[in-house]
């Protein structure tokens, strides 16, 4: 099946962080347990430069040339790589790992995922228990919802096949250089292949192929109204 095999998503492996604790085959979703691997580090690494206003609780590893601005939080164990911004008031939670070259808008929390070199993610986005591939871009308010309502463990969808993750929360697999736009929102075990975008303001959910353009159909109705003018006595208190 296709759409099972790593390269389906992820073109080269070589931009993930955790590159060389990978195994010879994985599924996609396995990353999220590989990149702990990388935490082997007992006392904290910062090399880049670092906001005087961050704060900083346990262990972290900081790459050359990273900038962490002002009122960021990050709770270690946390790995961020070299020549990455970090927007102030971010919040990167613990066991994150993100690549090189990585943008974390202002405002945008991380937790417990793995972001390959080059990703981007805009303002005021959630990117929990994720994948998210090289080169990608979420837009402003991106949120990935991680748990399901039963709180079972999630189940991943991939065209007619069901696969049971082991995993209580899991969020969003999204491939290299696809696009989300602004305001979207994706359900517990979405995956997304490489090179796929997707309009704004868009619920998204199970799984989608590579190389698509995901876009919402909005029919909009403008009619007319009679004018209305507030009067002083009005009861909605409107002058």
């Amino acid at each position: 099946m296709e759409e099972l095999q790593i390269d389906y998503y992820f073109e080269d492996l070589q931009a993930c962080p955790c590159f060389r604790y990978l195994k010879s085959t994985f599924l996609p979703w396995d990353l999220l347990q590989l990149k702990n691997d990388m935490f082997n580090f007992q006392t904290s690494i910062i090399q880049g430069f670092v906001e005087e206003s961050v704060i900083i609780k346990g262990t972290v590893f900081i790459g050359e040339g990273t900038f962490i601005d002002d009122h960021v939080t990050i709770q270690g164990p946390v790995y961020i790589g070299k020549n990455c911004i970090v927007r102030s008031d971010a919040l990167i939670r613990p066991y994150s790992v993100i690549g090189d070259q990585v943008v974390v808008g202002h405002n945008t929390e991380i937790k417990n995922s793995i972001i390959f070199n080059e990703a981007k993610m805009a303002s005021h986005s959630v990117v929990n228990d994720s994948v998210i591939g090289k080169g990608a871009r979420l837009g402003s308010g991106v949120i990935t919802d991680t748990r399901r309502f039963d709180q079972k463990d999630v189940i991943v969808r991939i065209q007619d096949k069901e696969f049971n993750t082991d995993y209580d929360k899991l969020g969003l697999i999204a491939g290299d250089y696809i696009r989300i736009g602004s305001n979207c929102s994706t359900l517990p075990g979405t995956v997304i292949g490489k090179y796929t975008w997707f309009y704004s303001n868009m619920l998204i959910y199970n799984f989608y192929p590579k190389e698509k353009f995901v876009k919402l159909r909005q029919e909009i109705d403008v009619v007319n109204k009679e004018p209305y003018k507030f009067k002083i006595d009005d009861k909605s208190g409107m002058r």
